[in-house]
Formats: structure tokens, sequence, C-alpha cells
């Protein structure tokens, strides 16, 4: 298990430091809703923040609708209407924008705290490779 968390958490810091290599670009909201027609899995109401911004890049005039890779959701609504207030519509912002795809675009870096959890299941492994480790090692002598 502790294998699986490293490798999750490493995965999840490798996606959050694609963008480091992204051109920073101004873009324009021009439309914010706040989605609120789908159910959380408890059957409570899911608030989803659809924003959408104009930017350009290399001349070409393009339209982006993520504020983060993942969608911009909560049960909470407060916490997608304190999202929608730092978009205003009409606001200049700065974009993250894929050189390799122009069309891939972002407003906000995700976080890369994976990097600093990591240790912990690390933890698990250095423990179980000792508890093996020793186990070989007292068979080993226990034959001598």
């Amino acid at each position: 298990m502790g294998s699986f968390f490293v490798w999750y958490l490493w995965a999840s810091y490798k996606k959050a430091s694609l963008t480091d290599s992204w051109i920073e670009t101004p873009a324009k909201i021009t439309s914010s809703v706040i989605d609120q027609s789908q159910l959380t899995q408890h059957y409570m109401t899911k608030h989803r923040l659809d924003l959408t911004y104009d930017y350009q890049f290399k001349g070409e005039k393009l339209v982006g609708t993520k504020i983060r890779r993942l969608p911009t959701e909560s049960g909470d609504l407060q916490k997608v209407q304190k999202k929608e207030k730092k978009y205003p519509i009409g606001a200049v912002v700065t974009a993250l924008v894929n050189p390799e795809k122009s069309t891939e675009v972002i407003l906000e870096a995700n976080s890369k705290a994976a990097l600093y959890s990591i240790w912990f299941p690390c933890l698990f492994i250095v423990g179980g490779l000792g508890i093996i480790l020793a186990a070989i090692f007292r068979k080993s002598h226990a034959r001598a």
C-alpha cells in the first residue's frame, strides 16, 4: 500500500509540475455561472463554477474554461462563490497556456503539496523492507 501511495503522490506532483513551463498570457473573464443542477454522491446539491475567458496565444484568439486541471466544484456553495468573486466578469487575469497545445489553458497552477506528503507512505515502505530483511537475516543465521 505504501508503494501505491508513493506512486500516486509522485504522479500528482509530476502533473502539477507540468505547468511550470507553460506561458503566461492575459485573459479576460467573459462569463461566470454557478451550476447547481447536479447532485453529490450523498444526494446534496453540487455547486460547480462554469467560467469562460478569452485569451490570445501566438496571434490566435482562443477560449478557455478551466481554472485548474480539475473542475471547481463543491457541496459548499460559499467555497464556489468565493472562487467566483476572485474571477468577476470583465476582469483581466493571467492564464497559463501549454506552448505545445494552445487550447490547453488554466488560470491557476495545481498545488505541488503532494511532494511534501510523500515521506509518510515512504515510512511504511522502509518499515516493511526492514521487517522482510530482518526475517531473511534471522533465517540465514538460524541455519548456521
